[in-house]
């Protein structure tokens, strides 16, 4: 057994290095972060024919990219129920939409730009580990059919660690998040786009008609507008910041004997609840599961969570043989209200997109999607849902 963080994305993958050349002092678009999100907006960005710019303090998609386990899923980590209930049928209607529209978008582009990324189409199953559980799941059913997506309440299926029903959830996906983004890097470079590794933004300030950018050993440069894709809000103004929290959540990975599950994505609905997905491997399967998410200021024995997690796997998957090959814990910022923010603030040059929760891979597709479209002058029709400005009524709050 090794320790080996989030190496699990690294293997295989062809680095290409983008060391920092001479900066333009003005430029259109300066995208700050190097995540799958900033990479997906040069993308766009770069397939529309803009200008741009990518500053990256570290290695493109290192850190919160990198922890991902890769899920591609209409199902958030918000409860059907609390979106009605927070946006209206509606509302709540066009978020989960947005998601699969986002699915469909990411096949197209790696079918397109013909990307090895291991992306595969799967059901996601939402199971239950108790007869609470079970009676919530029903309700869920309810909640997902009247918002029009697609799904079926199962009382006795093929499951065969699940004691209880689940939700199969058609028509979802999983990939190689590294072998995307590091894809889309290679194409976004080729076709215009400036990214620099090794290069950190230390400060934005907003003026009239621009942003002036602070760039570490290089000094001011300036753009007319900026996507920050940064895991907070850049800067981490409190204003911001207080519309979400960050927990800290553990994975680990596993072999497991060939067609001991279905290769699909898994979640559950304990709280904290768990998440799994299996990948056909050359002569094994592998599980991919993490849990055990707790808020990060809470200073804890990482070890002790991970020790409930494999606690978890044992008694869930008692009769699987099973293998540990490593784990790592990485961090997601929770949105008050159950959904991103997305948006420019009133009279700001500058774009954030924070708080994804745990579906970062739609939501990088669905935020750089309404920053392309308000840069072009296109109608977006989720980006007043998500949009950075909307109030949050006192029942829409997550964490109360």
């Amino acid at each position: 057994m090794t320790n080996d963080n989030y190496e699990i994305w690294l293997e295989g993958i062809e680095r290409v290095k983008y060391p920092r050349s001479i900066l333009p002092d003005e430029i259109e678009t300066l995208i700050v972060g190097g995540g799958i999100t900033g990479i997906t907006c040069a993308y766009l960005l770069a397939k529309k024919g803009r200008r741009a710019v990518l500053l990256e303090k570290g290695k493109l998609g290192e850190w919160v990219t990198y922890c991902t386990t890769g899920f591609l899923t209409q199902v958030i980590d918000t409860d059907p129920t609390k979106l009605i209930k927070f946006f209206g049928k509606e509302k709540a209607r066009l978020i989960l939409a947005s998601h699969l529209e986002a699915i469909d978008n990411i096949e197209n582009i790696i079918k397109s730009e013909m990307i090895e990324c291991e992306f595969e189409r799967c059901n996601n199953y939402i199971y239950a580990n108790t007869k609470r559980e079970e009676k919530k799941l029903i309700k869920m059913t309810e909640a997902f059919k009247k918002l029009n997506v697609k799904c079926e309440y199962v009382k006795d299926g093929n499951l065969k660690f699940s004691k209880f029903g689940y939700i199969e959830m058609p028509n979802q996906a999983k990939f190689h998040v590294m072998k995307y983004l590091t894809s889309l890097a290679k194409i976004a470079s080729k076709n215009g786009v400036i990214i620099a590794e090794d290069t950190e933004v230390l400060n934005l300030n907003d003026k009239k008609d621009f942003v002036e950018i602070v760039v570490k050993d290089v000094g001011i440069i300036k753009a007319k507008e900026v996507f920050s894709a940064t895991h907070n809000p850049f800067g981490r103004p409190s204003f911001l910041t207080q519309k979400s929290n960050i927990y800290r959540t553990y994975v680990l990975e596993y072999k497991l004997p060939s067609n001991s599950l279905l290769q699909s994505t898994y979640e559950d609905k304990l709280e904290p609840y768990h998440y799994f997905r299996i990948d056909k491997k050359d002569g094994f399967d592998r599980m991919i599961i993490g849990g055990a998410d707790h808020l990060n200021v809470i200073q804890m024995d990482r070890e002790l969570n991970f020790q409930a997690m494999r606690k978890y796997v044992k008694e869930t998957f008692e009769y699987l043989p099973y293998e540990e090959v490593r784990h790592w814990s990485g961090v997601i910022a929770e949105p008050i209200d159950g959904i991103p923010f997305v948006g420019k603030l009133k009279d700001s040059n500058i774009f954030q997109a924070f708080a994804f929760s745990g579906n970062g891979m739609t939501y990088s597709y669905i935020a750089s999607k309404i920053f392309l479209d308000q840069t072009t002058s296109q109608i977006n029709i989720y980006s007043k849902i998500y949009d950075i400005k909307r109030k949050i009524p006192w029942r829409a709050n997550i964490f109360g």
